[in-house]
């Protein structure tokens, strides 16, 4: 059975006051400088997670804005698996970009084996510049790494960047705004990458032509039809939902899109 996922990146214009105007990069400092501080990361990082938990969210994808290796303590660690725990809720995957170096690809690693949980999905120029080194670290701390799809114009692209070999600690995501550069593509691309599929970001965009996110029931990626792909391909990973407006909190959209993936799975 499938997990549903909130990611928490959902929640990038959160801390800008739901008004981006410089784009993805303001919102990530934005997220660090609130959650960084010791002292006020338990209030903050709890009011994080009941805000998902009322949605009805079971599971999280955890982006490392709200708890980055490069920052995180044993403290703040400590503090998060606590309120994970008292707010029931799993850890889908650590989401994010995990670093140039073996030092902060390492960090990334630790970081996860400390909040126990097994997948790291998003990129790491480390790993590919250092493939074996990183599969060796994956490997030693009992992890999986999912590289998501960005620039890549087709299956075979993403699975050169992937590499041929040890698929049962590197695979890949899928995030569905690649609609917007395979068009129908995107079902074939499915089957291809299903030995290798670890992860779904099912996202919804505005037009083809926008990287903007939309609600599930109004946006031009055929969301239903991918859900139905996976089914026919038999994928039983996680699916977790990805919308992240610069101009307005997405709760709202986001629980409704809930409520339609679940009966989507369900059929």
């Amino acid at each position: 059975m499938n997990t549903i996922s909130f990611i928490t990146a959902n929640f990038v214009a959160r801390e800008a006051g739901f008004a981006l105007t410089e784009g993805w990069h303001q919102g990530n400092n934005a997220t660090n400088d609130y959650f960084r501080p010791i002292d006020t990361f338990p209030k903050r990082f709890e009011a994080l997670l009941k805000e998902i938990k009322q949605l009805g969210f079971q599971a999280i994808d955890l982006w490392i804005a709200h708890l980055h290796w490069a920052w995180a303590t044993r403290e703040h660690t400590k503090i998060a698996n606590s309120l994970i725990a008292k707010h029931r809720l799993q850890i889908a995957s650590l989401a994010g970009n995990f670093g140039a170096t073996r030092m902060e690809f390492e960090a990334a690693c630790k970081l996860a084996n400390t909040m126990e949980l097994r997948l790291l999905v998003g990129g790491a120029s480390y790993f590919y510049y250092n493939r074996q080194a990183a599969i060796e670290i994956l490997r030693k701390h009992r992890l999986e790494l999912a590289i998501v799809n960005h620039q890549e114009t087709s299956a075979e692209k993403l699975l050169e960047k992937v590499g041929t070999d040890n698929h049962d600690v590197i695979g890949v995501a899928i995030d569905t705004g690649w609609y917007a550069t395979l068009g129908n593509g995107l079902f074939l691309a499915i089957e291809k990458l299903a030995p290798n599929l670890k992860m779904v970001q099912l996202k919804n965009l505005v037009n083809e032509n926008s990287k903007e996110t939309a609600a599930y029931d109004d946006g031009v990626v055929p969301l239903q039809s991918c859900v139905e792909k996976l089914i026919e391909i038999r994928y039983n990973g996680p699916v977790a939902i990805e919308h992240h407006p610069f101009d307005r909190n997405p709760t709202g959209e986001c629980q409704m899109s809930l409520e339609m993936l679940t009966r989507w799975l369900s059929t």
